[in-house]
This record gives structure tokens, C-alpha cells and sequence, in this order.
């Protein structure tokens, strides 16, 4: 069933000054690699043909078992991209810089044009160095300093890093996501719970298990302190909380009827959700600490609000023509532009590092996901097979899409990649997962405390 009818609402990469003989070295060895001058470095897939820039990993410790397990989560890291492959090579921490250094070079010939080097350093360290194997030239290195207690987010941050180093995309390695999953108690009655997990799906937490069914987790993109919003299901309405890391509950609003989807400015100075006061409609609202505006006032339902910046929202309405469309409206003039031209369109998620809007659209009675670019103006159809998807999410670096998929009675998380068009599940199949969102790159990695 569509997310609109269930609820009344539901109803780049080559950086400039990278290093111009291992381009031309790895475009002669890698004959698939393909280098786009605009924004991103891409591996040119040709229907099943993919080619996977090979990577050795060197640990430069054979027995510090804190660096092997770093090692692991970032190769995984890369793996998941579909764009490396990293082969894990421990050494001594006795090897002199000469031998590290012919070692390095003899992965020239074997057809392996980067290397990668990790050891502890100083002062709590980790440090990192990426060099060519032709010339063993240095091409980037940094010592990251441990943040916090978890591990895996040191590896993530890290890999984080050398990404954006190779790339020039920033990552979503140390970013994780929320979502609801259903579950059904002892008594036979369905549950929805709220969950994090890391962007793969990996290492999933309940955070949010109340005895009411819960939905729509949105992250607070506008501070520093990792905190989600949810809706929750009462006897008389649907009300807007908080949860931060440690479980702290906090009430947002408890207004008459039905109160979901919020969204932060850019500058964290306001919040805008969608809320029918019991009216039977839902309309869009603009909340700062000073005033509560509403935008829209129309007989239809206006939902799933984002800002596009300060000033601008990007939203879901079917008043016009009975159907929901997406709309881009001014919060300052007023005015609002169509930017869907009819079908049935819904949940936009707006991206600044590509300034475009994903969102969901029925093709051929099919919920499919396209993508409006705002500078061309010009919608792209992105999935194309027979099964539904809803609640389009973006990456932190607007390379990857992160959506539910239902089919056959089940919805489960999928990861799409626009890079390589890979599409991966993250959760089970048997699962029933909704509401994915991702979140942006906090300060600190978010885990429940």
C-alpha cells in the first residue's frame, strides 16, 4: 500500500591537483577506469562488466590486533562502494621506510596502483598514507585522533577520509540511518519500533520501543548532537518527539490531530512539519523559536516538507490536481512551483551537495524513484523494476539512495548506488523495514548510550 494512503498523510572526483602521472598510469592499467573532469571518478560499467581499482592494504604491525580490525571495516567500507578492491597485508612494525617503500613498488607490476598504509601513532593516533606504487609517491596521509569508545567509527571516519582523498566524494562511511521495523508481541498486535543502524544496515539498535506504534524517524541534520524526530501514535492523535542517543524522550508537539515529518533549516533556526490540528487536512507548518507560521492553506493534504535552503521548502501536495505532485515553494514571497507535471508523486529528499530532489513516482502502477536535478530543471528515472518503493533517502555525499522496497507483503531497505547503479539490500527480506533516513555526518559517530 502507498506510504500517502496508509497514514491519511502518507496521506567529483578527481580533486584538483591530483597526481597527473598516476592517472595516466591507472588508465593505462585499468583500461575500464573511467575519469570524469566534473565532479566524480567512476568505474565505466558496461552491463555485468565491472572493473574494481585494486588497493593493498598494508597494516604495518603484524600483531597489533586494534589495527587488523580497523583494517577489516575498511576494506569493507570500500568494498560496499563497488568501486575498490582492497587486498589486507600485515607487515612488521620493524620494517625500515626502505623496505616499506620497495614493497610498495612491487605492487606496480602486479597491476596494483595504490597502496595504503595504516599504523598507531602518537598521542592516541592512527595513522594513514596513501601512495602511488609507481613512484611510491606520497599522496595523502593524516594521523586521525580517537573519537569516542567504538572503534568501528574510528575506521569509518578514516575511511571517510581516504575516499574523499581518492574520489573527492566525502563519504557516508561514519553516517547511519534510522528506520522503522514492525513486530508483532505476544498478544498478536503489531508493533512499529524505530531503529539505527550503520549505513549497511550492520549493527542495528532499537532506540525508540514503545508499547504505541511509532513512524517516520527524521534526523536533526542542523546540529551537532545526533537526535531523531518521530511521530507516535496515541488514543486521540498522532504527536512530534524527540529521542537523542541516551533515550531521553522529549515531547515536540501535541496538537489536535495528526503531527509528522519534520525537517531543520539549514541555520537550525526553525523546523517545519506537517500537521492536520484535526481539520482533516494536513498543512505545512513553519516553527521558530518566536512563531508558529502556516504555509500552505488549501483543501488538499501538503506533507513531507524539506528545506532546500533557509528559505525555500520542497513538499508533497495533492490540491491542485487531486493527486499528490511535488512542489517548491518560497517561505518568504509565497510563491510555489509545481516542478511534477501530473502521475502520482511523493516523499522529495533534497541533497545540497548535488542540489537535486529525489522522490517517489508511480510508473505503469509502480512506485518507482526519479530524481529532479534543480539547475537543469531535467527528472531522471533511477529504479525501474515491478516492485514498490517509498520514503527516498540521500547519502550525506549525494552518491548513494536510501529507500524501502516492498513486495510480496515485506519492505526492506535498499542502498542504491548512482555511481555504479548497484542497488544492495541492507535488511533482512523477511522483515517488514519503512521509513528509512539517513543521516548527515555528525561530530561524533551516533550510537545509543
Amino acid at each position: 500500500m502507498d506510504l500517502w494512503k496508509k497514514n491519511n498523510l502518507d496521506l567529483y572526483l578527481i580533486k584538483k591537483g591530483y597526481i597527473l602521472n598516476l592517472i595516466l598510469y591507472i588508465i593505462y592499467l585499468v583500461p575500464f577506469v573511467s575519469f570524469h573532469s566534473v565532479h566524480s571518478i567512476t568505474l565505466n560499467i558496461s552491463g555485468a562488466q565491472q572493473t574494481k581499482m585494486p588497493v593493498t592494504l598494508f597494516i604495518l604491525d603484524d600483531n597489533n590486533k586494534e589495527l587488523a580490525h580497523i583494517a577489516e571495516i575498511i576494506t569493507h567500507d570500500f568494498t560496499f562502494t563497488n568501486q575498490f578492491s582492497l587486498t589486507i597485508r600485515p607487515l612488521s612494525a620493524s620494517m625500515t621506510a626502505k623496505e616499506l617503500h620497495t614493497a610498495i613498488k612491487q605492487l606496480c607490476p602486479q597491476g596494483i596502483p595504490l597502496a595504503l598504509c595504516i599504523n598507531s601513532g602518537k598521542n592516541d593516533t592512527i595513522v594513514w598514507k596513501v601512495y602511488d606504487t609507481m613512484q611510491c609517491t606520497l599522496l595523502g596521509g593524516k594521523a586521525y585522533k580517537k573519537r569516542g569508545p567504538v572503534l568501528r567509527a574510528w575506521a569509518h571516519t578514516i575511511a571517510d577520509t581516504i575516499i574523499c582523498l581518492l574520489t573527492g566524494n566525502e563519504g557516508y562511511f561514519s553516517s547511519r540511518i534510522a528506520y522503522c521495523k514492525d513486530s508483532i508481541d505476544n498478544r498478536g498486535k503489531k508493533k512499529r519500533h524505530i531503529y539505527i543502524a550503520d549505513y549497511d544496515g550492520s549493527n542495528a539498535e532499537k532506540i525508540v520501543d514503545s508499547c504505541s506504534v511509532t513512524l517516520a524517524p527524521r534526523w536533526n541534520n542542523a546540529t551537532a548532537t545526533p537526535r531523531l524526530y518521530f511521530s507516535e501514535f496515541t488514543d486521540t492523535n498522532l504527536v512530534l518527539k524527540s529521542v537523542s542517543m541516551n533515550k531521553n524522550i522529549t515531547l515536540v508537539s501535541n496538537l489536535h490531530g495528526t503531527t509528522m515529518l519534520p525537517t531543520c533549516s539549514p541555520d537550525g533556526k526553525a523546523i517545519t512539519y506537517c500537521a492536520s490540528h484535526g481539520t482533516g487536512n494536513c498543512q505545512l507548518y513553519y516553527q521558530t523559536k518566536d512563531s508558529i507560521t502556516c504555509f500552505t492553506r488549501n483543501m488538499g493534504n501538503n506533507i513531507a516538507p524539506i528545506f532546500i535552503d533557509n528559505e525555500t521548502l520542497c513538499f508533497c501536495s495533492d490540491a491542485q490536481i487531486g493527486s499528490p505532485q511535488i512542489y517548491i515553494g518560497n517561505l518568504i514571497t509565497g510563491h510555489v512551483n509545481r516542478i511534477t507535471k501530473g502521475g502520482y508523486c511523493t516523499s522529495p529528499s533534497y541533497c545540497a551537495k548535488n542540489k537535486s530532489i529525489a522522490y517517489s513516482m508511480k510508473v505503469g502502477g509502480v512506485m518507482q524513484i526519479s530524481i529532479y536535478n534543480c539547475s537543469t530543471k531535467q527528472h531522471k528515472q533511477i529504479t525501474f523494476d515491478n516492485t514498490h518503493k517509498h520514503e527516498v533517502s540521500w547519502s550525506p555525499d549525494g552518491t548513494r539512495l536510501l529507500y524501502a522496497q516492498e513486495a510480496q507483503g515485506k519492505s526492506c531497505l535498499i542502498s542504491h548506488d548512482l555511481i555504479t547503479t548497484i542497488s544492495t539490500t541492507i535488511t533482512p527480506k523477511e522483515e517488514y523495514c519503512s521509513y528509512p533516513h539517513w543521516s548527515p555526518r555528525y561530530s561524533l559517530f551516533p550510537v545509543i548510550v
